[in-house]
């Protein structure tokens, strides 16, 4: 069996816009549907259910007094359809795309995309952004962290969801946005010019003897770049890495895979399960540095992507994990393209720990737990340090 190229953004992305923590962390899985791969469906009943559509598009089509275009009735039946599975309680990712939406998602997974650079979270229905990037549009128009997002040129916020904010939010290099932002008591009005923007999945410094790792996004790429900042850091005296995936919602599956392998020299990383195919069991993929001390930091926008890598990491006793208790996102959708370059999002899978867990039941839990995010990482890098000296004490034992 093939493996699959998997995505998950919530997130939603960086666009940037990362929602880390509705859609964040969603896995996505791309492929071709193989024979066998669709469950039997009773014929009768898809030519009746098919039926009903037809009889209702001609009916529209030939007496409605102002007519709908074909492609808007198609996509109206799709985002039907669509609504229906947003309903279930198993399926409440289910997505549509329309063909721009789409083209938005899919430059999520390479790093690069147009937007206003900021960093975007769900916090109980406000759409609020945890952080402004460097040299965006969005930081020399004066946003700041905490600021809400009210309404995008003029349409409440509070009647959308985060992806469809998020593709308001986008859009083409040079053109404008108007957002009303909230801020503590004051409501105040931005007109910002989207500018295209290069996301960095890693950034890494050197902090006395410890390596600091923040994990941005699961790009294209990203366990190569955490690769060569790890061993970078090594070489400059780093004793140990504190790998930072607060706020993180999530990326390419397969590069999950890849950032676990940097610490995880061999045995499971993570399994996946779906009705249609066999379980799959994806291995460390060697090469590790296994010998360095790990700390992982994660929070409630930790999801999907992070949560398999901090859930590899606790179960196979690699590192402590410190911070709060993870999304738990551990269904994995797949993204089918149609034919006029929109698509569908649906539900396909779940994935599951080293040890069984399923990580959407309740989440990764905290070796450490921290709740004060100010404290976070000063615990992190302490329980780092404590590491290092009693590897240090036992290697002079020795």
């Amino acid at each position: 069996m093939e493996r699959w190229q998997k995505v998950s953004i919530a997130v939603l992305g960086v666009l940037v816009i990362l929602t880390a923590a509705f859609s964040a962390g969603y896995s996505v899985a791309r492929r071709s549907l193989r024979v066998g791969d669709t469950p039997t469906i009773n014929t009768n009943e898809k030519e009746a259910a098919l039926r009903i559509i037809r009889n209702a598009y001609e009916e529209i089509r030939d007496t409605a007094v102002k007519q709908p275009g074909e492609e808007e009735l198609a996509r109206g039946a799709v985002r039907g359809m669509v609504k229906v599975l947003q309903k279930l309680e198993d399926d409440p990712y289910a997505l549509f795309y329309t063909p721009q939406a789409y083209r938005s998602f899919q430059e999520l997974t390479t790093g690069r995309f147009s937007g206003i650079g900021v960093w975007l979270k769900d916090v109980e229905n406000t759409l609020r952004i945890v952080s402004v990037l460097p040299d965006s549009p969005a930081l020399a128009a004066g946003l700041q962290a905490d600021d809400v997002i009210q309404s995008i040129d003029g349409r409440d916020v509070g009647t959308m969801t985060s992806d469809e904010a998020i593709a308001r939010i986008k859009g083409p290099e040079g053109t404008e946005v108007d957002l009303e932002i909230g801020r503590d008591d004051d409501v105040i009005e931005y007109t910002i010019r989207r500018a295209e923007l290069d996301l960095p999945s890693v950034t890494a410094s050197l902090e006395e003897d410890v390596g600091y790792l923040q994990l941005i996004t699961f790009a294209d790429g990203a366990g190569d770049s955490v690769r060569e900042e790890v061993e970078r850091l090594r070489e400059e005296g780093a004793e140990g890495i504190v790998l930072d995936m607060r706020d993180n919602g999530g990326g390419l599956f397969d590069e999950a895979v890849e950032v676990a392998s940097v610490f995880i020299e061999d045995g499971e990383i993570v399994s996946y399960e779906s009705r249609t195919e066999d379980d799959v069991v994806y291995q460390a993929e060697g090469d590790a540095f296994e010998e360095l001390p790990l700390v992982v930091l994660v929070d409630e926008g930790s999801a999907s992507a992070s949560e398999i890598v901090a859930a590899a990491v606790k179960d196979r006793d690699r590192g402590p994990v410190v911070g709060t208790e993870t999304y738990g996102k551990g269904s994995v959708q797949q993204v089918f393209e149609l034919s006029d370059r929109s698509a569908v999002k649906l539900t396909v899978a779940s994935y599951f720990t080293p040890s069984g867990d399923r990580i959407g039941q309740e989440g990764v839990e905290p070796d450490v737990r921290v709740e004060d995010r100010e404290q976070q990482l000063p615990r992190a890098i302490e329980v780092l340090n404590e590491i290092i000296a009693t590897d240090t004490q036992a290697a002079a034992a020795s």
